[in-house]
């Protein structure tokens, strides 16, 4: 990730939530990415999400406490706990969203911290999924997906191809964290409305040639770059 300070970022209150998943290392490099950037993060860790990384390591990345299920049970602070985080955030990112904590957001259970906070919040949420290709197949899961996705408080985000951890090769992965990091500012910036959804974008990108005749032309070496930023920036706005 670039480390060019973006203002953007700066001051953005983002809680980004765990769930049980490898694919949470990379959770972790996105927290450090936007930390740096001068936004707030704070993190919520489900059960599961403790056996592949610790709080600590979140914590540490985002400069700020990391809260897992002990904080919830036993609280003593003035306030709930879930209801504090959830009037905080401007707005949710799960990340890794495992087949479990999908199923449990479809039908609105919660029996945990993380699951606790969704519904007490308002702000909008983005759910990055990850796990085995057969897992997302699954009937069931593509039922929850669908069903989830009627929900206009959640931003669906597409998964990738390629190998998994668990050597199988197909569908499944989580985005990277640059991805990730472009549909949360897209979230940000329009408060959760995909303002563009239902328009048709047509994007040229790369360089130009004019012909002058048969063997000279005037061109520029652009690299496209812009191009796909924009391209990028209208998928991630609907």
């Amino acid at each position: 990730m670039s480390l060019d300070m973006d203002p953007f970022w700066s001051g953005r209150r983002l809680l980004i939530g765990v769930s049980g998943g490898i694919a949470a290392y990379k959770t972790a490099a996105l927290v450090s990415a936007l930390a740096q950037q001068g936004a707030e993060i704070k993190v919520v860790l489900t059960k599961a999400a403790e056996h592949f990384i610790s709080p600590l390591t979140f914590a540490t990345l985002s400069r700020q406490p990391a809260f897992t299920d002990a904080a919830f049970w036993q609280a003593t602070r003035g306030r709930p706990l879930h209801i504090e985080l959830g009037e905080w955030a401007e707005a949710l990112l799960i990340a890794p969203l495992s087949a479990n904590t999908l199923g449990k957001l479809a039908h609105g259970l919660a029996d945990n911290l993380l699951t606790n906070v969704i519904l007490a919040s308002r702000c909008p949420v983005a759910v990055a999924p990850a796990m085995n290709t057969q897992m997302w197949k699954a009937e069931k899961v593509a039922e929850n997906w669908q069903r989830l996705q009627q929900d206009p408080r959640f931003w669906a985000l597409p998964t990738a191809s390629g190998r998994l951890a668990c050597d199988a090769v197909g569908e499944g992965r989580m985005l990277e964290p640059e991805a990730l990091q472009e549909y949360v500012r897209a979230l940000l910036w329009t408060g959760g409305k995909k303002d563009w959804q239902g328009k048709r974008v047509l994007v040229t990108a790369g360089g130009t040639r004019e012909p002058i005749d048969a063997v000279r032309f005037i061109g520029n070496p652009a690299s496209g770059r812009m191009g796909v930023a924009l391209a990028v920036a209208a998928a991630c706005r609907g």
